[in-house]
């Protein structure tokens, strides 16, 4: 699983075979099965996960680097909405479920493919079903009362896509904590993931100019700026950037 191999940059002994079987021991214990109503198998997975083992959203340390391993989520049972969305899926796949991701802008959400139609999840919020009032609504606390729902935010979300997410998530945590050496190495893998990738080619660049690794910030700056499009919005800071470098070298 590529959450896993993302934890192994921060865990590099960990062992993947045992964290998977983690994963098959919950879902063997959570009732649920494929001939059984949605309504049924998310009450199994719901008690199980929430009630039982005690998942739920770090409210204390929404920012911990640690929400977003998959391993650490498993052994402290608090997460982010899409380590925890993360954990649902796999226990729910594993029991024959078609549950899937939903990369819901500013909360990672799951749902349930179900013939009568798609449920909803929130497993940060002890896998409450969500309605579409519910999202609205979440977009406008999020980003104001001008947002408006897209069928685009409700659509199932790669592999990839899940995990360039997450990259995100711990390039952000990290570059808060000011550990730049790690911040470079979320930034190279979501590179391998996306080579052509104008955002993060500029945060590297960003990221290199704090450690004064100027070289190499002036060689990344120059390929961001020579494929960005003339109305990036942060194409003068990028050339501004330059200048400053160039000052310092003469």
């Amino acid at each position: 699983m590529a959450a896993l191999l993302l934890a192994r940059t921060e865990y590099p002994a960990l062992n993947l075979s045992a964290e998977l079987a983690r994963l098959d021991a919950l879902a063997a214990r959570t009732g649920c099965d494929s001939g059984q109503s949605p309504q049924a198998n998310i009450a199994n997975l719901n008690r199980l996960l929430f009630e039982v083992e005690n998942f739920a959203g770090n409210e204390n340390d929404y920012d911990d680097p640690r929400n977003s391993y998959l391993n650490d989520v498993l052994d402290r049972k608090v997460g982010i909405p899409i380590s925890l969305s993360l954990v649902y899926q796999e226990v729910a796949r594993r029991c024959g479920l078609p549950v899937v991701g939903v990369g819901f802008p500013g909360h990672f959400l799951t749902k349930y493919l179900a013939a009568s139609g798609e449920i909803l999840l929130d497993p940060y919020h002890h896998g409450a079903i969500v309605s579409l009032q519910d999202c609205e609504e979440k977009l406008k606390v999020q980003f104001g009362a001008e947002a408006e729902l897209r069928p685009s935010y409700l659509e199932v979300t790669s592999t990839k896509q899940t995990l360039s997410r997450m990259l995100n998530n711990l390039k952000g945590s990290y570059f808060r904590r000011k550990d730049f050496s790690k911040v470079l190495n979320m930034i190279e893998m979501a590179l391998a993931i996306d080579p052509a990738s104008r955002q993060e080619i500029h945060d590297r660049a960003m990221v290199y100019f704090l450690v004064r690794r100027y070289d190499k910030a002036l060689a990344d700056l120059r390929t961001y700026i020579s494929i960005s499009p003339a109305d990036d919005a942060q194409l003068r800071d990028a050339r501004t950037m330059m200048h400053r470098i160039r000052a310092m070298h003469n």
